[in-house]
């Protein structure tokens, strides 16, 4: 039985290769990669979710970004790369390294499949859009960065791309904002890929709009004439601007833990946070902490917590001793300074005696994130309705009558301000009493008085509001110095690579020897080395 079973099994797999062969010899022949029937709409999802789901790209985010804006310090990373300003070109690359060869690459690839199909007006408006948004992370972070010939190595063979300039980068963009925004239309295909918006036109067309005013902020201090133009070619759109939160651009995640590469189904920003080891160690920075507690700000206590550690492998079943704390006279909030380690804070933490869990506690005074931010399902923050409150409230105060809105200075950053508070239930804190924002508002105004004055009100609650968006955090506090951040060595920490904030991040090692032209051409720009305190262009 055993050889009349061999010999059947080997004459069926035969027959089978025959019938292939006959049947799907072109198939075989034909390179997948080079597939001319990928759905674009597939395409756009799988970018969509990258963008935050996939871990290592953001990896540079809580490593540097995190550190050099003075959100997160104490844990081991964020600490020994961002706050102890160390380079390290893995880390540094991640971004680049990754996004080039899975977003942009696809992001272009939808371009060009669709660009001559009128029947795919709307996926190729919307892929116009987010290839601004996704090149706008690598140019802030980088610098001149490959952009009008990047993506195309599969479309024209061209896999060493000419570095553009910066300056003609955000040109560009909202060149394309402006065109794509107006391509849009009711009447056109459906987006049926789209994670955002569901597909929703009107929403493309507002978020377009609000990422012009975003960007046309960008370069005020660079050429403030255009700025002022562009933002009131914004604000002019039919489509208007974000009207409510209803229209935050946010990706839509699943609380699930996976370390695999190819896993974008959850935040990976939030994975990273929980971390790999027993306990988190998502430490908040002391210069974040203390604003907040200065002002009293109503989001203090949902950005930070203080746990103790004893139930391992189980973020969320530690216990909160934060309201224990609040209501002890003995506990003190210790955040972590830049530039050290949990442990390493100039002295241990004081510490105190827990009621709570009958035990001396002294880590756990280090506030930590908050668990919300923990979460996989915590959603990718693209833009937010708050953060273009905030940018009309700076335009009206730069330029007043000049630029039309319907309000003052004043009112748009109050809408600003209380969109952003509550922006946070979006992460699963509890709804927040109208009236507490109203006092925290009472307390802390737009000044009536004092351009300088308004701008630092008015970015400090961006910087505020980014924590959760940390390259836009850290982009907007390069273009205003709001607020001021003093660097590690102020605080006695020991630097290693740099005395002061670094102000971008270095390109990956192998550009020199993978593209050595472009990568020269950037680097004899910034005088002959890759210097991360050199200003990228529109920080003036």
């Amino acid at each position: 039985m055993k050889t009349i079973y061999k010999i059947t099994f080997g004459i069926l797999c035969i027959c089978g290769l025959l019938l292939g062969a006959c049947t799907d010899f072109e198939e075989l022949n034909t390179d997948p990669s080079k597939s001319s029937s990928t759905d674009p709409n597939h395409q756009l999802s799988m970018i969509q979710l990258q963008t935050w789901g996939h871990w290592q790209m953001c990896q540079p985010y809580p490593f540097y970004l995190a550190a050099f804006a003075q959100y997160m310090q104490g844990d081991w990373n964020t600490t020994n790369y961002g706050g102890q300003y160390r380079k390290n070109d893995a880390e540094m690359g991640n971004t680049w390294n990754l996004m080039y060869p899975a977003l942009i690459k696809n992001i272009v690839d939808i371009l060009d499949k669709t660009k001559d199909n009128e029947r795919e007006i709307n996926i190729h408006s919307v892929a116009r859009i987010y290839r601004v948004y996704l090149f706008s992370i690598l140019t802030d972070m980088y610098g001149d960065c490959p952009y009008f010939e990047a993506g195309k190595g599969f479309i024209n063979g061209n896999v060493k791309p000419a570095y553009d300039k910066q300056e003609v980068i955000y040109k560009d963009f909202l060149k394309e904002l402006g065109e794509a925004a107006e391509a849009l239309t009711a009447d056109g295909d459906k987006v049926t890929g789209d994670i955002i918006y569901q597909g929703n036109i009107d929403k493309w067309k507002r978020f377009a709009n609000s990422l012009h005013l975003r960007y046309a902020m960008r370069i005020v201090n660079a050429e403030p004439e255009l700025a002022k133009q562009e933002v009131i070619k914004a604000i002019g759109q039919e489509a208007g601007l974000m009207q409510s939160a209803a229209d935050d651009a946010l990706i839509a995640y699943t609380d699930i833990v996976d370390w695999a590469s190819d896993e974008y189904r959850r935040n990976g920003l939030a994975q990273m946070w929980r971390g790999r080891e027993a306990y988190p160690t998502a430490y908040i920075c002391s210069t974040f902490w203390k604003q907040l507690d200065a002002t009293s700000d109503p989001r203090q206590f949902v950005f930070g917590r203080c746990y103790d550690e004893s139930s391992a492998n189980n973020p969320f079943g530690r216990v909160d001793l934060t309201e224990e704390m609040i209501e002890t006279e003995a506990a003190k909030f210790q955040p972590c300074n830049p530039g050290y380690f949990w442990y390493s804070n100039g002295t241990w933490p004081e510490g105190y005696w827990s009621k709570l869990t009958n035990k001396w506690q002294d880590k756990a005074t280090r506030p930590q994130l908050n668990n919300i931010f923990l979460k996989g399902d915590m959603p990718g923050v693209v833009m937010t309705y708050a953060e273009v409150e905030l940018l009309l409230a700076e335009a009206k105060a730069r330029w007043a009558g000049e630029v039309t809105t319907g309000a003052d200075a004043s009112a748009h950053y109050e809408n600003g301000v209380r969109a952003a508070v509550h922006f946070l239930e979006k992460f699963g804190a509890k709804a927040f009493d109208e009236q507490a924002i109203d006092t925290y508002l009472q307390a802390n105004p737009l000044p009536a008085n004092g351009l300088d004055a308004q701008l630092t009100a008015i970015n400090t609650q961006l910087w505020i509001l980014h924590l959760n968006n940390i390259p836009e955090g850290y982009a907007n506090w390069r273009r205003t110095d709001i607020p001021v951040l003093l660097p590690s060595p102020h605080y006695g920490a020991v630097t290693i690579d740099s005395q002061t904030t670094p102000l971008r991040l270095c390109y990956p090692l192998f550009e020199s020897s993978y593209n050595p032209e472009g990568y020269q051409s950037a680097i004899q720009a910034m005088g002959g080395k890759d210097d991360w305190n050199s200003p990228v262009w529109w920080d003036k």
